[in-house]
């Protein structure tokens, strides 16, 4: 359709990332262009199935977004969305032109999220994404992530382990740039990187100043009538940061939150507060100094609080006393005070590195269960002895009237006289394709009285445990040369 093409080339057009514009004009303006999309799939598949169309479903790719979009409207539907803070409706939230709506994707599904789902959105008359960010995929010490090679990182051994969350994200976030490209997880540096960052630079600031700031003024932060020459690099590192979070250049903006922990630092190395604390003249520069310490360390908490959400709330509740977490506006207020410092965060142990990448232990081998069932107890050759199996001609075979699953058999045991048995066999046989077989039946079981009538015997047929997912019933069908009546031993 033409003015899809003119909607998906203005669109793309608009792309941040000129790699992922580029990939997709090339999709647009090929020599074949675009061709048509099959939004169906064959069964067995998982998915919504096709109204009015057996066997047939709807490619999970078309329906994700409307699936997304389900999501969100629960989400205000059940009051969430409201007791968060929302006051509008979904329509409302969606319709609003302030509202932005970002995908942040893999390089590997470019195609749906530049294509074909904006044009979904576009033609339903639905908001389309403002921006689709593109990352590469994560490599594990240069090699691709493979759980059978063991190069894969396991989420749940990693928080099992007791591997803080927030390594993970300042890592990764760390080497994310703008550009599609794939980034790699070192073991000895991300090691090194969590414990010089985030515990050698970040941490450091706070629990060195604090410690002056509780002991000698009771928590009572002093400032001068200007900022300092630290917290105005403070305000200007704010926007680089924030400006690299709007660029969705991660790496970037924990450079520039890294470069002020280390202006801070070395600002207080230089000061030497643990020995200005020794004269008594000289307390008021010890305050002044750790103040703006833990000034800059309240900005640099504000510009890492996007990637470290957990430690930041602590900081916003459990240091500076706020009753809330910080949001962006708090890089302009000052604080007055502080509460004792409590632990942050602790330091990555390379044990615990090495337990993650050490392979796993072989699995116990999985005793097989023939048919998807136990085999049942050992009994001896009497008791085999009692059930009486003889080969038996089936001379008529119908259907039952009023149950699905039962035939009635007529069979031929060599007695003179027919047998009648009911049989659970009905989905799996059509009483023509019966007559004239030979099968085993248990002859000297119990008579049995039902609803139909008398069962004399029970034919034998095979099946598995799990009759839904490997469904089948196999009646018994003795080897040729059997008669009616000969005993199975």
């Amino acid at each position: 359709d033409p003015r899809c093409i003119e909607f998906l080339r203005d669109w793309t057009s608009k792309l941040a990332q000129a790699q992922v514009a580029n990939k997709a004009n090339e999709w647009l303006n090929g020599e074949e262009g675009l061709g048509d999309w099959d939004i169906s799939r064959d069964a067995p598949y998982f998915g919504i199935e096709i109204p009015d169309a057996p066997g047939k479903y709807f490619y999970v790719w078309l329906d994700a977004p409307v699936g997304y979009l389900a999501s969100l409207k629960a989400y205000f539907d059940s009051g969430k969305a409201r007791a968060n803070g929302a006051t509008q409706s979904f329509d409302e939230f969606l319709n609003d032109d302030a509202t932005e709506q970002i995908h942040f994707i893999g390089k590997d599904i470019i195609y749906f999220h530049t294509l074909f789902w904006p044009a979904m959105l576009h033609f339903a008359k639905r908001k389309v994404p403002t921006q689709v960010y593109v990352h590469g995929f994560l490599t594990v010490s240069g090699e691709k992530m493979s759980k059978s090679r063991g190069t894969g990182i396991d989420p749940l051994k990693y928080l099992n382990l007791g591997m803080n969350p927030e390594w993970f994200r300042y890592y990764i976030a760390a080497k994310l740039n703008a550009r599609v490209e794939d980034i790699d997880f070192n073991p000895d540096d991300f090691i090194a990187r969590v414990n010089s960052d985030l515990i050698g630079k970040y941490v450091n600031i706070a629990s060195r100043a604090a410690k002056f700031i509780a002991q000698h003024f009771d928590g009572h932060l002093r400032h001068d009538d200007e900022p300092s020459a630290l917290v105005q690099l403070g305000f200007l590192k704010a926007l680089a940061v924030q400006e690299a979070y709007e660029a969705r250049d991660f790496g970037r903006a924990i450079r520039e939150a890294m470069s002020f922990a280390d202006e801070i630092n070395q600002a207080f190395d230089a000061a030497k507060p643990w020995t200005l604390v020794k004269d008594a003249a000289r307390l008021h520069e010890v305050q002044l100094v750790c103040s703006q310490a833990l000034h800059g360390f309240k900005l640099l908490s504000v510009m890492l609080a996007p990637v470290l959400p957990v430690v930041t709330s602590k900081v916003a509740r459990d240091l500076f006393g706020m009753t809330r977490n910080f949001i962006w506006e708090d890089v302009k207020n000052t604080p007055t005070r502080i509460q004792p410092f409590e632990h942050l965060m602790q330091r990555v142990d390379p044990k615990q590195m090495d337990a993650l990448f050490e392979p796993p232990a072989a699995p116990e081998p999985v005793a097989l269960t023939p048919g998807g069932e136990a085999l049942a107890a050992e009994i001896k050759i009497d008791d085999f002895a009692k059930v009486d199996l003889r080969i038996a001609r089936i001379v008529n075979a119908e259907a039952v009237e009023g149950s699905d699953k039962l035939l009635r058999l007529t069979l031929d045991v060599g007695e003179g006289r027919h047998r009648n048995v009911f049989s659970g066999i009905k989905s799996a046989y059509a009483p023509e394709q019966l007559v004239g077989k030979l099968t085993v039946m248990v002859a000297n079981l119990a008579p049995r009285k039902m609803k139909f009538g008398v069962s004399e015997g029970m034919v034998l047929a095979a099946s598995h445990a799990d009759e839904k997912t490997q469904p089948g019933i196999f009646l018994l069908d003795p080897y040729e040369g059997a008669q009616p009546g000969m005993r199975v031993r």
